[in-house]
């Protein structure tokens, strides 16, 4: 379910959503029964698009994890103070992070061996293959013509839909190109910095497998130079079904920008991962890169051309993932088609849309947010500064804000980095900033190299239960890992059983498919308390995007941390 993201970035960006979304005052009723106090009162949570969307209304309360009766009435328990105002204050009062944990691997963690790996390192390089295994199950199309089909309760689905292929978003069945380009940008980035990791894991093929079939989607999306399919499925539709995508029947509209309304930042994602997809396959597929790069570089053109938001120009089917800003998707692309091309015009676009935006960047990484990416790729090429760009600065700014705590980011008493971002997916925000450190870390002095290397390690190790957190948050890995992760098929019993909201998102019982690799939302802080709970899609969805840098920084450890490690030859 993609849930109402509600550009959680852009709650940071716009600091007018402080004022469109008021905290409760204190007090009031008590807190649901199914997670920790909410923040929000239900009838704000109503208005956010999930709660509002008719065949919730049994639900409200419970899944949006908030009290009240069923219509999504009620008070909340605790106020969240103004993001303005957390803002403002956090250089001065930022809060440090808890020293270090004692606690190393468990014992079988340290008996470890992958590849020639050993200890957490070997962790680190099992976790990889896992989250290729969640790429996997969330395929779309037809998976019976696929190279390899590795999820047996995974099969053929949705063959009616305008463009067969590609991914689903989250726990739910919506295709949305948006935040699945990103997501495979960083994907193929990860597998172009970190080839070492790949051979030593045995990775390699499931990374080219799934970045292929998502290439081939998206170039399906682009028929014509300014017509650009960037979703498919209606969410409210979409969500009032639950059970298993191979059995979803009914309408499937496809979403279409063009020349009359633009998406520059959802071409300009799209962009981004054909270009990264083109140096991935180069040697390997000289064609398929050429063709990726020619929709690389015709998709730049009409976001470049035709400036807007993708959410702007359709705002009615968007609500999932609404965008911020564009010209962060526009630096990433042009920076990903000069890194191809080494054309210098794409460069100067880059550099003229950090420029543009050099006051409207944040220091958090996400579908909605890639200013950061920008540097550190540009950086990584030797770029040097510019009028009104400065990577070396941002990127210094980046490293403070996530390892010292400024800029609103907080750290739970057992050292989960959050951001101020509303509590939603926290585990991927971390994750994501550990892909960018590792990133940085290739390319950087030996200390800061260090320190990068060390918060990463320390943000993975949470989320694998290895140290910090007394958990795994990853599906079917470690110790007490999720087993009720909100994703549809995986609630599903084996055919013929029903798998209906009543049968399957009701049951108390464990998801009775393991969607092995997964990374759920986590805690929502500002505790470490979380709640293995179905019904909440905050903490407990999962989602391409969450996986996508997480599945990085796992690459990076594995390559960096690993014994004799080097740069390792390019992925084949």
């Amino acid at each position: 379910m993609a849930c109402v993201r509600l550009a959680l970035v852009g709650l940071l960006l716009a600091f007018s959503c402080a004022t469109a979304r008021p905290a409760p005052s204190a007090g009031g009723a008590a807190a649901c029964d199914d997670r920790p106090p909410p923040t929000y009162t239900c009838a704000q949570q109503k208005g956010w698009g999930k709660c509002g969307e008719a065949f919730m209304a049994p639900f409200c309360a419970r899944t949006c994890g908030r009290c009240g009766d069923s219509a999504g009435n009620g008070t909340s328990a605790i106020a969240l103070p103004a993001l303005a105002a957390t803002i403002a204050s956090s250089n001065a009062s930022a809060t440090a992070p808890p020293p270090a944990p004692t606690a190393t691997a468990t014992a079988s963690a340290s008996t470890t061996q992958l590849g020639g790996l050993s200890g957490n390192v070997a962790e680190y390089g099992k976790v990889l293959g896992m989250s290729w295994q969640f790429m996997y199950a969330q395929r779309s199309g037809r998976l019976s013509e696929a190279p390899s089909n590795p999820i047996p309760w995974r099969s053929d689905d949705h063959l009616d839909d305008p463009v067969v292929g590609g991914f689903f978003d989250a726990g739910d069945h919506l295709k949305l190109n948006f935040p699945l380009a990103t997501s495979l940008t960083f994907l193929a980035w990860g597998a172009l910095e970190f080839p070492a990791a790949y051979a030593t894991t045995g990775q390699t093929q499931a990374a080219l497998e799934n970045l292929r079939w998502g290439a081939d989607y998206l170039m399906a999306c682009h028929p014509s130079d300014n017509t650009y399919i960037a979703q498919i499925g209606e969410p409210g539709a979409d969500h009032a079904y639950w059970g298993r995508p191979e059995e979803q029947r009914g309408p499937r509209p496809a979403y279409t920008w063009d020349a009359s309304k633009p998406a520059s930042d959802a071409a300009g994602a799209a962009a981004s991962a054909l270009a990264s997809a083109s140096l991935l396959f180069k040697s390997g597929d000289p064609a398929f890169a050429a063709d990726c790069l020619d929709h690389a570089r015709r998709l730049f053109t009409f976001a470049s051309t035709h400036e807007g938001k993708y959410s702007a120009s359709q705002p009615g089917p968007t609500y999932v993932y609404p965008s911020t800003q564009f010209e962060d998707d526009l630096a990433f692309a042009a920076a990903w088609l000069y890194r191809a091309t080494g054309e210098e015009p794409y460069l100067a676009a880059a550099r003229k849309y950090l420029q543009r935006a050099q006051y409207q960047r944040n220091y958090f990484v996400s579908w909605d947010s890639v200013f950061v990416p920008a540097d550190i790729l540009l950086s990584s090429l030797g770029v040097g500064p510019s009028p009104g760009v400065d990577h070396a600065w941002q990127i210094a700014t980046f490293l403070e804000t996530w390892q010292q705590g400024h800029n609103g980011i907080k750290f739970s008493p057992q050292g989960l980095a959050l951001a101020p971002l509303g509590g939603w997916g926290n585990l991927r925000h971390s994750a994501n900033a550990a892909f960018m450190m590792v990133l940085h870390a290739k390319s950087t002095n030996a200390s800061e190299a260090a320190a990068c290397l060390a918060w990463a390690r320390r943000q993975v190790d949470y989320m694998l239960g290895l140290a910090g957190s007394d958990r795994s948050f990853v599906v079917g890995y470690g110790s007490n890992p999720p087993t009720h992760a909100h994703h549809r098929a995986a609630s599903c019993p084996p055919t013929p059983a029903p798998c209906t909201y009543e049968t399957a998102f009701n049951s108390p019982a464990p998801n009775p498919r393991v969607l092995t690799g997964a990374l759920v939302g986590g805690p929502p802080g500002p505790s470490d308390s979380y709640q293995d709970v179905r019904s909440n899609y905050q903490t407990n969805e999962v989602a391409v995007d969450y996986n996508a840098g997480f599945t990085g920084a796992l690459a990076g450890l594995v390559q960096l941390l690993a014994p004799s490690s080097s740069s390792g030859a390019a992925l084949a």
